[in-house]
C-alpha cells in the first residue's frame, strides 16, 4: 500500500487542499502546469521554495515520474527515492525552472566562481 501522504500534514506550515494534496510555501505555477498537462492532483506533497523550485513528494515512483514527464520541458527534472517512512518508500521529483535558452536558473546565488578560476554560476544560470 503506497504511503499515506496525510503524514506530512501535521505542520502549521502545511496547507490541505482538496484530494489530499498537502503544501508548503510557493504551490503556483506548479500546481497549475500539473494539472493542465494531465497530472492527477491527489496524494501529493508540495514543497515550493519559491516559483522557480522545489520538490514534490509522491508514495509510488510511477508517479513521481509522472509527475516529472508533465513538468519537462519547463522544467528540469529529478526523480529520487526520498526515503522511507512507516515502512513504506516515499518518492520526490525535484523541479527547476528552465529558462527559454533551456538553461536553469540558480534559485539562490547569482555567480559563483570556483578557486580554480572557473565561472559555474553567472546571472543565476549554471555554466556548463
Amino acid at each position: 500500500m503506497p504511503y499515506d501522504m496525510s503524514k506530512f500534514a501535521d505542520s502549521r506550515w502545511v496547507k490541505s487542499q482538496p484530494n489530499r494534496v498537502y503544501v508548503h510555501g510557493a504551490a503556483e505555477p506548479v500546481l497549475t502546469i500539473l494539472d493542465v498537462r494531465g497530472f492527477e492532483l491527489h496524494d501529493l506533497f508540495l514543497i515550493g521554495f519559491n516559483d522557480s523550485c522545489g520538490t514534490v513528494v509522491l508514495p509510488t515512483e510511477s508517479r513521481a515520474e509522472n509527475a516529472a514527464a508533465a513538468l519537462e520541458p519547463a522544467y528540469e527534472t529529478k526523480v529520487y527515492i526520498l526515503g522511507s517512512r512507516d515502512g513504506e518508500d516515499v518518492w520526490a521529483t525535484d523541479y527547476t525552472r528552465r529558462a527559454l535558452d533551456g538553461t536553469t536558473l540558480s534559485p539562490f546565488l547569482t555567480g559563483l566562481t570556483l578557486k580554480d578560476g572557473r565561472q559555474v554560476i553567472k546571472d543565476g544560470r549554471w555554466v556548463r
